[in-house]
């Protein structure tokens, strides 16, 4: 019964498709923009993030971030970069430095 009601739903939204795509039928458009790619961290800008602005020992630091204290010393050392979710975190850090505050309690 289940699949049924699914493929009925399916072969519906089909049909609307063509009919949007034919003009008899109006559909709703969406126009959505994404936000840009968070930005490159250096191995410098990180450690002067965490050492002059923070003023953060590599683990107090790792773990304000909720990552290993090894990740820390390979971004700073350049053998990695922050990517994804690390680099928006950071970003994020720098923007407004009292969020640390708040994510340390």
């Amino acid at each position: 019964m289940k699949k049924k009601r699914m493929a009925e739903g399916l072969l519906k939204g089909l049909q609307q498709a063509v009919e949007i795509e034919n003009g008899n039928l109006k559909g709703r458009e969406r126009i959505r923009s994404l936000s840009r790619a968070a930005p490159k961290w250096s191995k410098k800008k990180i450690k002067k993030l965490r050492e002059e602005i923070f003023n953060m020992s590599q683990p107090t630091f790792a773990s304000l971030l909720n990552v290993s204290t090894a990740t820390i010393r390979a971004w700073e050392q350049g053998q990695r970069v922050p990517d994804g979710a690390a680099a928006r975190l950071l970003e994020v850090l720098e923007a407004d430095v009292d969020i640390a505050e708040k994510l340390a309690s």
